[in-house]
């Protein structure tokens, strides 16, 4: 059998675990928000599995970048996440496709990386460090947003904005160019890496870049028009759709 597949791998158990996050924020944590079968009630405890998972990574990231170590149940642990949001989209949120390619990708990703080529893990270190470094806090104001929390909401929306764009959009194609530096035009590289594979992964990386930047224009746009037309938008409640 596959070897990721194995129940002495940690990728199962990971999805387990996730997974059981993921039912604890839909049957504990938001069970008085919203009634069994709503749309939103499924997002919220996405985001359960969501704040465990890019702490931790974010936490991982910064130890290997330290010198410290990173280990394969670590990666592993990353690529249960992606699996299991994967699932919980296509399940309970279709109609959201950005989100369901950004997952896929990003599995993929690592999957080759771990079980493929046995290399790789450290671009998507670099990529973890900067992409989950905003995870905590678009969290939290996705959860503000789903319950119509005003408060929050408007206090975390435009610096959620600002840190997103500047990480997402300087940052992340900063990185993604270094990566490619190497993967496509590095010798090194190469002869452990696989030209169609090393080319799959860059392209993987600037989708994910691209439907970021896509999600949080629209997002911009939204507040533009919204303190544009209403200047006091900023004392009303959120609306998620």
């Amino acid at each position: 059998m596959v070897s990721f597949l194995r129940w002495d791998s940690w990728l199962p158990w990971t999805c387990v675990f996730f997974t059981g996050l993921y039912l604890l924020g839909y049957w504990v944590v938001f069970a008085r928000r919203w009634p069994p079968g709503a749309v939103d009630r499924f997002k919220a405890a996405s985001c359960c599995m969501s704040i465990v998972h890019c702490t931790s990574t974010s936490m991982a990231a910064a130890i290997y970048m330290l010198n410290l170590f990173y280990t394969d149940k670590q990666e592993m642990s990353c690529t249960a996440y992606f699996l299991v949001d994967v699932v919980h989209y296509l399940l309970f949120v279709p109609n959201q496709p950005l989100f369901v390619l950004h997952q896929v990708f990003t599995s993929s990703y690592m999957l080759s990386c771990r079980f493929y080529t046995g290399h790789g893990a450290f671009s998507t270190i670099v990529l973890f460090v900067v992409g989950e470094s905003t995870s905590f806090l678009q969290n939290v104001w996705t959860i503000s947003l789903l319950t119509h929390s005003a408060k929050p909401f408007n206090l975390l929306n435009v610096p959620f904005l600002i840190i997103f764009s500047i990480f997402r959009g300087v940052l992340t194609p900063w990185a993604t160019w270094q990566l490619c530096l190497y993967f496509l035009f590095s010798r090194q590289a190469s002869a452990v890496v696989p030209f169609p594979l090393a080319l799959y992964w860059m392209w993987s990386v600037f989708m994910g870049i691209s439907g970021s930047l896509y999600w949080v224009s629209t997002h911009w746009v939204k507040l533009i028009f919204q303190l544009t037309i209403s200047p006091s938008i900023s004392t009303r409640r959120p609306h998620s759709t």
